[in-house]
């Protein structure tokens, strides 16, 4: 994933005395509006799945999009052969059996609030044939039915990848409620075996979190749990076998924190996500309503060692909430999709281009 970058002229300060953020945009979506879609890259190219959306009314969907960030073009792939569709999924890259990068995705919630646990993996290099009007035709990508999750039918959890291996958990379940169970994907194993529980210490539980990799280590924030905001940032290292320092809570509780004036402003959910440079940027969500300011968490930096948050920038968007986060190779960020509430018009098509690189030399802790 990304590789951290700490500069020792970094300062402690808490909060910049300027906002500072160059977004760039929009580029519209070839398709629906939604909320609750997930997201993957291979290759620096982002695949959209599923989501909700309004057409005619309420709907779900499975369908597949790719953007090309270098050509800013979109492309629709092949659809995810479930029977139903669904937002709130969740979604990463890995490597697959072959050991070549594929996209996996599954769980999330339909209509009439009927969750899921099956999940299907994608294979960027395959094509589907699909029947038109006036024909078939052949669409880009191939999904294959996988191992369903080893648990309740479940949804608005995070996933994300280190060194290759996709990592699945938290989440919302109807008879168990909020959960602070994890899963690792070995696309290796037998059928029926690819999914295992991950080693941990209590993390929080929560539904509807956000999460960055930097430096071969997950950051979660936020969610909710028992129609509560998450007030925590934890760090998940796999590196680590075991112990408290595989799963570290950076911060108990923002509002125990000895920066909790300004950091209350932090915690929210649904809300997009991504890592660039070694810092991790956490992008609109939904407290009381929808957000559009921009945080920044510096690791490692402080005086406890525990990481620094900056409020940088707002987004140039509309505010949303249930939006989609991703960073390519090129140290560019980018936020897309989303929603304002249920309705006609209340769904997102947009994808915005954040380049937090060009800013860096005016910023006060360079």
């Amino acid at each position: 994933m990304l590789a951290l970058f700490v500069a020792s002229t970094f300062c402690n300060c808490e909060y910049r005395d300027e906002l500072l953020g160059n977004w760039k945009g929009p580029s519209q979506m070839n398709s629906n509006g939604r909320g609750g879609a997930s997201c993957f890259v291979i290759d620096d190219m982002a695949y959209f799945v599923g989501g909700r959306g309004y057409i005619r009314s309420e709907s779900y969907f499975l369908d597949t999009w790719q953007f090309d960030p270098e050509h800013n073009s979109w492309t629709q792939c092949a659809s995810v052969p479930a029977e139903k569709g669904r937002y709130h999924g969740v979604a990463f890259a890995a490597l697959g059996s072959d050991g070549k990068t594929k996209g996996y995705y599954g769980t999330g919630v339909g209509k009439s609030n009927e969750m899921f646990k099956d999940f299907y993996e994608f294979d960027p290099e395959g094509s589907t044939e699909v029947s038109t009007a006036t024909g078939t035709k052949e669409l880009p990508g191939a999904w294959t039915i996988t191992d369903s999750l080893p648990s309740e039918p479940i949804y608005g959890m995070v996933g994300f990848s280190i060194n290759g291996v996709g990592y699945v958990g938290a989440g919302n379940t109807k008879d168990q409620g909020y959960a602070n169970t994890y899963y690792s994907y070995n696309p290796n194993a037998a059928a029926g075996e690819k999914w295992q529980i991950v080693e941990h210490i209590n993390p929080a539980k929560r539904c509807y979190g956000s999460v960055f990799v930097i430096d071969d280590r997950a950051y979660i924030v936020g969610g909710m749990s028992n129609g509560r905001l998450v007030q925590d940032l934890e760090r998940f290292d796999p590196s680590v076998d075991k112990g408290e320092y595989r799963w570290y809570k950076i911060t108990q509780d923002f509002n125990e924190d000895y920066r909790s004036s300004k950091y209350t402003k932090v915690y929210r959910q649904q809300a997009a996500a991504f890592a660039v440079n070694g810092r991790g940027y956490l992008v609109c969500g939904l407290t009381g309503g929808a957000k559009s300011d921009v945080w920044e968490y510096i690791p490692l930096i402080g005086r406890d060692k525990m990481g620094v948050w900056h409020e940088v920038c707002s987004f140039e968007g509309s505010q949303r909430y249930a939006c989609q986060g991703f960073a390519t190779s090129k140290g560019i960020g980018y936020v897309g999709t989303g929603m304002i509430g249920t309705g006609k018009d209340q769904f997102y098509d947009d994808i915005w281009e954040f380049c937090p690189q060009e800013d860096y030399d005016k910023r006060p802790d360079r």
